[in-house]
């Protein structure tokens, strides 16, 4: 047991030297950083492989090498060895070992990686918490159906939730040498290209940070391709015991091919050959595992938008791709458009609140991709990436104007850039590459 923490926590040897590399900036790092110095409980959730290990280790040499505190006082645990999850649990016992093995009188940081091994994880940091001890958990996991839900009912008042997901376009942009503020009429009239060239790169091979980090487009995919494999095996057949591993990939296979469209469980579940109870079992995995998420529509004061029917968007869309083998989206003009609405959603989805979000459909079939709702305030946003250079507003616009009051839209166009009014309504062409900071348009 001693010699698994020692092989975990190599900053506590003497002359021990953090690795320099080249860090990809993460918007959520910084709140991470804040939370250090609260009493409540940090917990970080997301899909495997999306970096929180990385934000993790990045806190321990904050923490160590800048603020200077004795490496004796971070303990980490990482719980994908098991014989560490007895030590964890057993209250008297972990907390004998944090004593003896810390710092007299200074404050343990103490790490629980991989947490979702840990049977109702909820309590047991309630347990902790509750004894008022001055001592600093920070809790991370890939599942969510093991944790967020847990910490969710146990530890109301005594946690700070955060969601880690794959790098954002802005983040990936950043790490190109992109990042900042810039001024969309100059970079559209002197750059457009290189960032058009850096979008669908984003969007065949999406955020993962491995994967970013590679130059080579056949180490990408096999990456990826890895990426989804560990999921099935670690996340759905070992963790979450489904046995029909081979009927969980039809069915994401099958919602990779329409990912964008109307989620229809009973269509599903007839194409696939799987009950729809399997059906919406596996399809609850994928959105509480991170890589698939619902979006609801929208019908309040709306009139006809009576379809209840959810969407359903992959979270990266290198793991869609990867899942349905294929990363020539920009060589089909079809399927450009659905990977670039997928992207659309995915930047929304890690940069805005998600309960805002929705889409728009009538009874007639008429559809906006999204809704950003705050209060009374609506705001549309349809993906039309075949229009370039275009001025047309979408005529769906209208009812919506008229059902909600819109006072601003937004167009994501190919390679166009302008801005209209018409009838008290404020639209926004914008090209997709500018999607990293398309929450400006939204959020007030």
């Amino acid at each position: 047991m001693k010699s698994t923490f020692d092989l975990q926590n190599p900053w506590r040897s003497p002359g021990y030297a953090f690795p320099k590399e080249v860090h990809i900036e993460r918007n959520l790092y910084k709140a991470l950083l804040k939370d250090l110095d609260a009493k409540e409980i940090t917990v970080l959730v997301g899909a495997r492989q999306v970096g929180k290990t990385y934000l993790i280790k990045m806190l321990v040499a904050e923490l160590i090498s800048k603020r200077g505190i004795d490496p004796k006082q971070v303990f980490y645990f990482n719980l994908d060895a098991f014989n560490l999850i007895d030590l964890v649990t057993q209250d008297r016992e972990f907390l004998d070992f944090i004593t003896y093995y810390g710092v007299p009188g200074k404050r343990p940081v103490v790490i629980l990686d991989e947490a979702q091994r840990i049977p109702e994880v909820g309590l047991l940091m309630k347990r902790y918490y509750d004894l008022g001890l001055d001592l600093k958990f920070i809790v991370s996991g890939s599942s969510s159906l093991q944790i967020k839900s847990q910490v969710k009912e146990t530890l109301t008042g005594r946690k700070h939730l955060h969601e880690l997901y794959p790098l954002t376009f802005g983040e990936f942009l950043r790490y190109k040498g992109l990042g900042g503020a810039r001024d969309l009429s100059k970079i559209m009239k002197f750059e457009s290209g290189q960032y058009q060239k850096l979008m669908e790169e984003f969007v065949l091979y999406g955020g993962y940070p491995g994967v970013v980090r590679l130059d080579n487009r056949e180490e990408k995919e096999a990456l990826l391709k890895e990426i989804y494999r560990s999921y099935v095996e670690k996340d759905i057949s070992n963790f979450l015991k489904i046995e029909d591993v081979a009927g969980f990939n039809r069915l994401v296979q099958f919602v990779a091919a329409q990912s964008g469209g109307l989620l229809k469980i009973n269509e599903v579940a007839k194409n696939i050959r799987i009950s729809r109870h399997f059906v919406e079992k596996y399809l609850h995995a994928l959105n509480e595992t991170y890589v698939t998420a619902c979006l609801r529509p929208y019908f309040v004061n709306l009139g006809k938008a009576i379809v209840k029917t959810p969407k359903l968007y992959f979270l990266d869309t290198g793991i869609r791709n990867a899942v349905f083998n294929t990363f020539d989206a920009f060589d089909r003009g079809g399927e450009a458009g659905m990977m670039v609405e997928s992207f659309v959603f995915s930047e929304l989805i890690k940069t805005v609140d998600r309960s805002r979000l929705w889409f728009y459909r009538t009874s007639t079939g008429s559809e906006i991709d999204f809704l950003y709702v705050q209060k009374n305030r609506v705001v549309p946003v349809e993906v039309k990436y075949r229009m370039t250079r275009q001025k047309a507003v979408p005529k769906i616009f209208d009812t919506v104007v008229r059902g909600a009051g819109v006072r601003k839209a937004v167009v994501i166009t190919k390679d166009y850039l302008h801005e209209t009014e018409r009838e008290g309504l404020h639209v926004v062409f914008r090209p997709a590459w500018s999607a990293y900071d398309l929450g400006r348009e939204l959020v007030p």
